[in-house]
Order: structure tokens, then C-alpha cells, then sequence
């Protein structure tokens, strides 16, 4: 018995007139086989939006009904100017005038219309929709929406992992989707969610359909990529293509997380005769495959690992690396660069600066991307002259002889102005370079994720003139401080 989660994309059930029915009912019918198979199956799928529009008029067949309906308008008006008719015939006019206001819509409707209101009208009617052609071959199902708010919250994620399993157990077919309707500012990539509910659900295989056979070395399409290793996989570089939100990138970089998690992944065509058994065949060659890179997560990693939504990135250098598989926790000496604007608490990728297409791990960060960037690959020395420098531009007077970041006047701006590493000398440039509001800002960040460190620096005073605490307790607490949680770290299989 194989426990199998499906994401299908926009892109594969996607037609002219809105949703193509036959590849739906196809892989329904499929899923059923499996089912009957002994094999537990959960549906992630696109297209309620793309439904929505359908539905609300701006796709399909009756998108083309504005140029007739101007066209019958025109002729009606000219018909009563001609004839001088009377008001019964102007209200016919007016009330032809409000339908095309109903379906005159400009190119750009579509996209200005959002995807809150197409999502809330086309879940219903995407559920209606599965819910008839499950019935048709015996399989009753279960509606998951989800959000960026049940992501970032581990508890939630539990108690779903939880409903699948159990939905599963009891041969339901779960059909989960990203919840747009509620949540759609935060423009939830499936195929992440996907990854997530594979996870959650403690699934062993995770099958991405779309409109194209397998991954591809060229835009011909005719030199396919049977396997992938997860560093391969996301560095495989392709163009984002479909009607959906993702592409093959998008798909290619959740293999290589899921893969990471323990979950081997298959990229095939939705529309390939029997891709559902097929898929489910150790021995089948279908699409390409992401196989897994190591068992499955424990409990406790699973919601860092595999299911929290990334807000960013931390590259670590070889000794941090070596350091984290040996237990230890990241350090801020070993973090070499920072992409992406996060807060204190944020879930973030770790990936190797030299090989940025390797992913290491990931962790809850225990400072914002801020105040990372500037003491990211600093000593313990290092950094407590950075604090002494954003301490004092906060709270000193900024008519201080000499400005308050001078070398000549600070042993602290000194220190990191005359270091002998590069990160050192950006330090010092990056705090010269302060407006005072800049500075409030992220100093008050600064105190708010390490409280204890900050009332150090503060009690003893040193800042003000550019001495950092020398007390032992100080040294302490500077020593401890980290990039990333220590009890979060989840670090993947080399």
C-alpha cells in the first residue's frame, strides 16, 4: 500500500471553456483504481479561480459576447432615432446597455478582478464538480482548504496531518487547495503546499501533474530528465509557463524539498494514458523522478522541514555545514549572505554559499533579516562593537562632538572600521551610512529579539563612548547568541 498525494495544476486541466472535464474525470477514475488497489490517494488541486472567471464570464464562450451585444446596441439606437420611437423602446435600449456592462470587459479585467472573487465562486462549484464524477465510481470526498495562516502554524498542521490520515484511512479522497477566497494576498503556491501536505500526511510519494511529460534539458522539448538528486533538481534552470502560478520551476524546487523530507517525487503529464498506476509502479519509467534522499522526517521536524512557508534565505559557509551535521547550531560567523525580508521567529531555508542549489536545512531564525545582514559572518567582537554602534546612534545625542560613529573618537567604530575581514569593514559602512530613523529602527528590532543582550549593553553604559561590556557575563551571552533557534534546526541528509 502506497500513501500517495497528487497536485494537479492549472495548467493540466486547464480548456477554453474553463476546466477540461474529460482529464479530470480521467484521473478520478483513475484514483478509484487505486483506491481499489489497497492504495491511499489525497488530491491537491488548482482551479477554483480559474472557475471563478469562467463562471463570472470573463473565460469561456461568453467572453466574446461583448462585440455582438455593442454591435446589437448600436443598431437598436439607430432604429430609434429613425422611427422616433417611444419610451418602452429606449428602456429595451438601456436595459441591452447593462448586459454589456456585464460582459464588456477590457483586457485586463481578468487580472484586475483579483482572485479573491473568481476563487469564492469557483471552490463550490470545483468541489460540485469532483464531488458528481467521485460518486460516478464509488469514492466520497472531503474538502481541505488551506492557508498561508495554517502553514505558519505548526499546531494547525499537526491536527491536519492528522484529518488526512484519518480521511485516508476510511478510503475518503481529500481535496485540498489553497484557500484564495480568504487569503489571497499571500498568493499560495500549490505546489509548496503540496510538498506540505505530503508531509503532513506522512505520504511516501508525491506526484506532480501539468500539461508537459517530465522536465526537459531544452525548450524543444525533447531531451527529458528521467532522474534528479534534490541539488539537481533545483538547479535544473527553467522558464515558468502555464495558466497556474507555478512551472516546471516551481515543481522542480518543491521535488527537491520533498525529496529532502523522505518523500520521492514523480513530474508527469496529466494527460498520460494510466498515469496514476503508472506512478504508483516502483519499476514504471514515467516522468521524472526526484527520489528520496533520506527517510522521513521525525514528528518533531516535520512542520520546520517540510511544511512551514520559507520567508527567506541564510548561505552558510563549509565549517558551518560541518558544524550543524555534527549537532552544534548556526552561528552568525557562519552566515555568509541573507535573502529575503523576514522577522524574529521566521522559517528560513539554509543553502551552501558555494553551491547555493544545495539545501542544507532549515530553522527558525532568532534575528529579522535586518539586523542578519549586518552581523552575519562577524566574530563574537565583532559583533558586540555592531551593538555598541546601534545602541549608541539610538539613544546617545546625534550633536555628540565628532558625529557618533567616528573611528578617531569610537574604539568601537575603530575596531570594525580596521577589521581584517571584508564583512567587517561592510559592518562599519553600513552603520556610517544610518539616517537616525534607520537606526531607531533597527535598534529597537534588535531589542525586541534579544532583550537580554541588549539590557547588557545598556546597564554598563560602555556604548556611549564606544566600549563594549567586558564582563564576563556580557562575553557570555555575546558568545551565545545565533543566527537560527538551536532546539528548530532541522538538517537534511547529505
Amino acid at each position: 500500500m502506497t500513501r500517495q498525494v497528487i497536485k494537479l495544476g492549472s495548467s493540466s486541466i486547464a480548456s477554453r471553456d474553463g476546466l477540461a472535464l474529460d482529464v479530470i474525470a480521467g484521473l478520478v477514475s483513475q484514483i478509484a483504481a487505486a483506491h481499489r488497489d489497497g492504495h491511499e490517494i489525497i488530491l491537491v488541486t488548482s482551479g477554483a479561480a480559474r472557475l471563478g472567471r469562467r463562471l463570472l464570464a470573463f473565460e469561456g464562450p461568453t467572453a466574446g459576447a461583448a462585440p455582438a451585444l455593442r454591435s446589437l446596441i448600436d443598431s437598436v439606437r439607430s432604429s430609434l432615432r429613425a422611427t422616433g420611437a417611444d419610451d418602452d423602446y429606449y428602456r429595451l435600449a438601456a436595459a441591452l446597455q447593462e448586459t454589456l456592462r456585464r460582459y464588456e470587459a477590457p483586457p485586463s479585467a481578468a487580472d484586475s478582478l483579483g482572485t479573491a472573487l473568481p476563487a469564492a465562486v469557483g471552490q463550490p462549484a470545483l468541489m460540485a464538480l469532483y464531488r458528481q464524477l467521485a460518486a460516478a465510481v464509488g469514492i466520497e470526498i472531503c474538502q481541505v482548504l488551506i492557508s498561508r495562516s495554517d502553514l505558519s502554524s505548526a499546531r494547525a498542521m499537526a491536527d491536519l496531518g492528522q484529518l488526512l490520515r484519518e480521511a485516508v484511512g476510511r478510503g475518503v479522497l481529500p481535496v485540498v487547495n489553497g484557500n484564495d477566497a480568504t487569503d489571497p494576498v499571500s498568493a499560495l503556491d500549490n505546489d509548496q503546499v503540496a510538498v506540505a501536505i505530503a508531509v503532513a500526511a506522512e505520504a511516501s510519494r508525491l506526484l506532480f501533474l501539468t500539461d508537459v511529460r517530465a522536465a526537459y534539458r531544452d525548450s524543444s522539448l525533447r531531451e527529458r530528465i528521467a532522474r534528479l538528486t534534490p541539488a539537481q533538481a533545483r538547479a535544473v534552470r527553467v522558464t515558468a509557463s502555464g495558466t497556474g502560478r507555478g512551472g516546471m520551476g516551481s515543481k522542480l524546487g518543491a521535488a527537491a524539498r520533498a525529496a529532502c523530507c523522505g518523500v520521492e517525487c514523480i513530474i508527469g503529464s496529466a494527460t498520460e494514458p494510466g498515469v496514476v498506476g503508472r506512478s504508483l509502479n516502483p519499476r514504471a519509467r514515467i516522468g521524472t523522478v526526484v527520489p528520496a534522499a533520506g527517510p522521513q522526517l521525525e514528528p518533531a521536524g516535520r512542520w520546520i522541514g517540510g511544511m512551514a512557508y520559507s520567508q527567506g534565505s541564510l548561505y552558510v559557509n563549509m565549517e558551518a555545514e560541518v558544524s550543524l551535521r555534527t549537532g552544534s547550531t548556526l552561528f552568525l560567523s557562519g552566515v555568509k549572505r541573507v535573502d529575503g525580508e523576514f522577522l524574529a521567529g521566521s522559517v528560513v531555508e539554509l543553502l551552501d554559499v558555494r553551491h547555493p542549489e544545495r539545501l542544507l536545512g532549515r530553522g527558525s531564525v532568532a534575528l529579522p533579516a535586518s539586523i542578519l545582514r549586518l552581523l552575519r559572518a562577524l566574530s563574537p567582537q565583532q559583533v558586540a562593537c555592531v551593538i555598541s554602534v546601534l545602541l549608541r546612534l539610538r539613544y546617545a545625542r546625534p550633536d555628540a562632538p565628532g558625529g557618533l560613529v567616528d573611528p578617531a573618537t569610537y574604539p568601537d567604530c575603530k575596531e570594525l572600521a580596521a577589521g581584517d575581514s571584508r564583512a567587517s569593514q561592510e559592518a562599519y559602512a553600513q552603520l556610517a551610512g544610518l539616517s537616525a530613523d534607520r537606526s531607531a529602527e533597527l535598534a529597537d528590532a534588535l531589542l525586541l529579539a534579544q532583550p537580554q543582550l541588549c539590557t547588557t549593553f545598556l546597564l554598563d553604559g560602555g556604548f556611549l563612548h564606544g566600549q563594549v561590556p567586558a564582563q564576563a557575563a556580557a562575553r557570555r551571552v555575546l558568545r551565545d547568541i545565533h543566527a537560527v533557534h538551536r532546539e528548530s534546526l532541522v538538517v537534511y541528509p547529505a
